[in-house]
């Protein structure tokens, strides 16, 4: 049977359900119209217990709560209806101010794809009384070993090794990992945690019946599981690896800004700093990205001096799709072209071989694609990409390298573009230097970058 999106007026966060013996939570909700069978679903969330079975019960239901109505955007946008309810208690002003924010900015990309003409607005209706903020005086200060996220690719790689560097003992965390992320977290030598996160088959289901569909803020997601993760271990701070570039927007539309990575930007770092005081009672300090003032180039140059990792860890998205099982990099998707591109600035291209399997600077069915990371397309592709100054100038470098400037797709550039081989002194300094990051980085993890010289 068709499912049709415009039937449905109202999405509904209805139940939180968790289970303190088992680790498990389980988050309900609806989609509802008048004269149209209600849609429910359920997602599951296991995580790792507690080695003790205690926890901060307090901090951790406040957490899983604003959790709960972020990771709902993932059945949300299934109908996009005018209304959602927020029928759980707990979210305080602060929680809802937050999630105005995440559904606004963390689903403009899937707006402006489904051609729903701006940024999203529906009326929001918190269905419980709002909870009272946590007062700042009784904010927790952050203590413990940081727990780092991790994807099976560069960036996590190089806060990892930073933190290891000052001997502050990451543990590394993972939501569904898969061989990829394994492979790479044994190589780190550090131990590996995980939750799992299970989307209800329902919502698959009604995708392949005429659902609406779109890019969700998985990163917000994420960062919340790895929050509530932490209050369960009683760990140290969530540690991201999200850099400077993500907080470029992907295209700007009128007075419409749309950011494919938004949930990775220093506006999201900000907004989940924030809401964890007066929602959660954490100070900001718990959640932070050690990469924040870095760009791609400058991250890709440190993670260069890490070979043990060259063979195992890949930032290939298509590898990490369902059921994808153990793959590597594809070298035909914007992902796979810009991180060759970046490393080509310190690797020799045997080595770049070695890594991908395939030569993607001398081939000339790649350089639509290159083209598209220079901006010189409509903009750059709704990926985890870095800037276009960024491309521009690790291009630039590239082609000043006599091993990588007979390369096909190489000389193509500096034929269509005569001063691509020339210095670029402000654009250099742009994307080398060293960017404007949140105050909330404890004093012990100031060290840490010193990794970047």
């Amino acid at each position: 049977m068709a499912f049709t999106p415009q039937a449905y007026s109202t999405f509904s966060f209805d139940e939180l359900i968790w289970d303190c013996d088992t680790f498990h939570a389980e988050f309900h909700y609806s989609l509802s119209g008048e004269g149209v069978e209600t849609k429910r679903f359920v997602e599951k969330l296991q995580f790792t217990a507690s080695v003790t079975g205690r926890i901060d019960r307090e901090r951790f239901d406040s957490l899983l709560v604003l959790l709960g109505a972020v990771a709902g955007l993932s059945y949300f946008k299934a109908a996009n209806p005018p209304r959602i309810e927020l029928k759980v208690p707990g979210f305080t002003q602060a929680g809802l101010d937050y999630f105005r924010v995440v559904l606004r900015e963390g689903m403009a990309e899937y707006a402006y794809r489904n051609d729903l003409g701006g940024p999203l607005d529906p009326e929001i209706v918190v269905t419980e009384p709002l909870a009272t903020p946590w007062a700042e005086d009784t904010w927790r200060d952050v203590e413990g070993d940081p727990l780092v996220p991790i994807g099976g690719g560069k960036d996590s790689v190089v806060s990892v090794e930073a933190l290891h560097r000052v001997r502050l003992h990451p543990i590394q965390f993972a939501v569904n990992p898969n061989p990829i992320i394994e492979r790479v977290a044994r190589v780190s030598g550090h131990a590996l945690i995980s939750a799992k996160r299970t989307i209800d088959p329902r919502l698959l289901e009604i995708n392949q019946d005429g659902a609406l569909n779109g890019h969700v803020p998985v990163t917000a997601i994420n960062s919340l599981i790895t929050l509530a993760q932490s209050r369960i271990l009683d760990a140290g701070p969530v540690v991201m690896s999200n850099e400077h570039s993500a907080s470029e927007p992907t295209l700007i539309s009128g007075d419409w800004s749309i950011n494919h990575q938004w949930s990775k930007s220093l506006e999201a770092e900000l907004a989940l700093q924030e809401v964890i005081g007066p929602q959660a009672g954490l100070t900001s300090e718990h959640h932070f990205s050690l990469l924040r003032p870095f760009s791609e180039l400058r991250i890709a140059g440190v993670y260069a001096m890490f070979p043990r990792y060259h063979q195992v860890a890949t930032s290939c998205n298509r590898a990490f799709r369902l059921n994808a099982g153990d793959q590597s990099w594809c070298g035909e998707c914007d992902k796979c072209r810009f991180v060759y591109l970046v490393l080509s600035n310190y690797l020799a291209p045997h080595q770049l071989d070695a890594i991908f399997g395939r030569e993607l600077l001398n081939e000339e069915g790649q350089i639509p694609g290159f083209e598209a990371l220079l901006g010189l397309d409509h903009h750059k592709p709704f990926e985890c990409v870095g800037t276009e100054a960024e491309s521009m100038v690790a291009l630039s470098q590239t082609a000043r390298k006599p091993a990588w400037a007979s390369q096909s797709v190489v000389a193509h550039f500096i034929s269509l573009v005569p001063t691509l081989t020339d210095s670029h002194s402000d654009l250099e300094r742009e994307v080398y230097g060293v960017h404007e990051a949140p105050a909330a980085l404890p004093e012990a993890y100031k060290s840490a970058r010193s990794i970047f010289g």
